[in-house]
């Protein structure tokens, strides 16, 4: 029984939306299927980079924590002890645990292997000693035991056991990232090998609904064959892969329809290819509009933007974050070593802070004002070093405590941040001339709740959070050094001040010395001439007689 053609158009047409249909189906599911890769990578594979390098960072900054426990911090509850003892007792089995836990959905038993050696390697290894150096200076006493300081200063020298154990330690875990950041990147690759197969199976899928439109024209009349002749060779267009501009009549008649249906298909196709070639550019703010409430395949292609716009989104901010933790952590170990290696000069120590402050922010200039307390009813500040300011500046040494905005910062005891500075403040030069600066920050330096100084610093720009911070956290640091050297200055002068007594009070004893010896001689004379006297006055008296 041969069908009438009404009936082979209606044929063709449900082939044809069948084949649409299944085109769908199959683009959601591989689209499906890209979205939970995505979410895999950003719920497992991310997070578990991210608490990689946090530990990295963490052990990294624990070689700076336990030297100062060593070197410089003698008190017991410094900021570096106590961020030390933190990671002991709390940070690092936080950052383990949640590691442990999302090992389970790695897959890799090799990753799991290595996970568990870096914790064997830190908890079986490295803590253990850093903890018997926690133990053995434990007091301001154990300091003063030259036995003890002799037994732990190698242990963190480098190649000393602790170093080695921590460079073993870093060596596991970076092993450990790059495994991850791999894993990570195979993972991209097969999403978007995916995507480049979905690509692929629509333009199998345009051909397919060609086939059925050339098998639609062959039954068709003659009085048909014109508009599905039109229609053939623009389908024979699609399948070399070119998406012409359509011109056929639509009507109210099966003809029509199918020209309005292949009206919406072929620009369809042409939105959705050229949206998916932005997308694979990585460039997710092109607009795609679905060709209708229900459309499916374009809501999923929205659905995959927006979700690969939110992973890069996240993946620039977790790259600046991790770029301004390991610029504080290079900052920290940078004027650590200049704190150790210049404790003994107060001037040459302000010289190098202030100089390498401004070099490693990027600033202009700045000075370092210190307290002098030596008469307590006559405290003042007075500018220990500067780098980059101008002569007139520089020659306003002493500033009286509330004088300015240095003397006001002492009093307040408080940061003071800038960003409309007074014209006649202070100017920055250069080949070009001179300028305001746009950033004014002056930070005070305390340590146990005093003011041992102020740190000044311009910029022609305006300081971020975490360079406030940065600098904040170095104040202390600073503060608590200066205080090491005002003390050590301050016992010197009492021991020359005591060697100085001590000589005066033995050239009084040697004067007091010659000073008998010559009121014993003038004693024996005196007694030689009074036995003369005597002797003379026996003669006289026996010659009267």
């Amino acid at each position: 029984m041969r069908l009438k053609i009404a009936a082979k158009i209606i044929l063709g047409f449900g082939v044809m939306t069948a084949a649409v249909i299944l085109n769908s189906v199959l683009i959601s599911n591989a689209l499906t299927e890209s979205r939970k890769t995505n979410e895999e990578i950003n719920t497992v594979y991310t997070s578990s980079v991210e608490l990689i390098r946090e530990l990295y960072s963490n052990i990294s900054d624990s070689r700076m924590l336990i030297k100062s426990w060593v070197h410089i911090d003698k008190i017991a509850d410094t900021p570096d002890k106590i961020k030390l003892r933190e990671l002991h007792d709390r940070n690092y089995n936080y950052m383990m645990d949640s590691l442990m836990s999302l090992s389970k959905r790695w897959g890799n038993d090799t990753l799991i292997t290595m996970l568990e050696d870096v914790n064997i390697s830190i908890t079986d290894t490295l803590f253990p000693k850093h903890k018997y150096i926690m133990g053995q200076l434990s007091t301001f006493v154990s300091y003063e035991d030259p036995f003890v300081v002799f037994e732990v200063t190698p242990m963190v020298e480098e190649k000393g056991e602790v170093m080695e154990a921590t460079t073993s330690a870093l060596n596991g875990i970076e092993n450990l990232l790059v495994r991850h950041e791999a894993l990570i990147l195979d993972k991209r690759k097969e999403m978007v090998g995916s995507l480049d197969r979905l690509r692929s199976f629509i333009f199998v899928m345009l051909i397919i609904l060609i086939v059925a439109a050339v098998a639609i024209s062959a039954v068709t009349t003659l009085s048909l064959s014109r508009p599905i002749n039109k229609t053939k060779n623009i389908l024979l267009s699609i399948s070399k892969g070119i998406l012409p501009n359509i011109t056929l009549k639509e009507g109210n008649d099966e003809i029509g329809q199918m020209a309005k249906a292949l009206h919406l298909v072929v620009n369809g196709l042409r939105q959705v290819s050229n949206f998916t070639q932005e997308i694979g550019k990585g460039n997710f703010t092109t607009e795609f509009t679905p060709l209708s409430d229900d459309d499916v395949l374009g809501h999923s292609l929205l659905d995959m933007r927006e979700e690969l716009q939110e992973a890069k989104i996240e993946e620039e901010k977790r790259a600046e974050e991790n770029k301004q933790r390991t610029w504080a952590s290079q900052g920290v170990a940078l004027f650590s070593d200049i704190l150790r290696k210049h404790s003994e000069n107060l001037e040459e120590l302000s010289f190098e802070i202030i100089s390498n402050m401004v070099k490693y922010t990027n600033s202009n200039q700045g000075g370092v004002f210190i307290v002098n307390d030596n008469d307590r009813d006559n405290i003042y500040l007075e500018m220990s070093s500067c780098y980059a300011y101008d002569r007139q500046k520089f020659l306003n040494r002493r500033i009286e405590v509330g004088e300015g905005l240095v003397g006001r910062c002492y009093q307040e005891q408080e940061r003071i941040f800038l960003t409309d500075i007074p014209e006649d403040y202070i100017k920055i030069s250069s080949g070009l001339g001179e300028v305001n600066p746009t950033c004014l920050l002056l930070i005070p330096l305390a340590y146990n709740d005093r003011i041992f100084g102020i740190m000044e610093i311009a910029s022609v720009h305006v300081y971020q959070d975490y360079e406030v911070e940065f600098m904040e956290r170095i104040g202390e640091s600073i503060a608590a050094t200066i205080s090491s050297v005002k003390s050590n200055v301050q016992t010197q002068m009492l021991l020359e001040q005591s060697q100085q007594q001590a000589e005066e009070m033995s050239a009084q004893e040697e004067e007091m010395r010659q000073n008998m010896e010559e009121l014993r001689a003038t004693q024996e004379q005196s007694a030689r001439r009074e036995q003369e006297l005597v002797k003379e006055l026996e003669e006289l008296r026996k010659k009267a007689l």
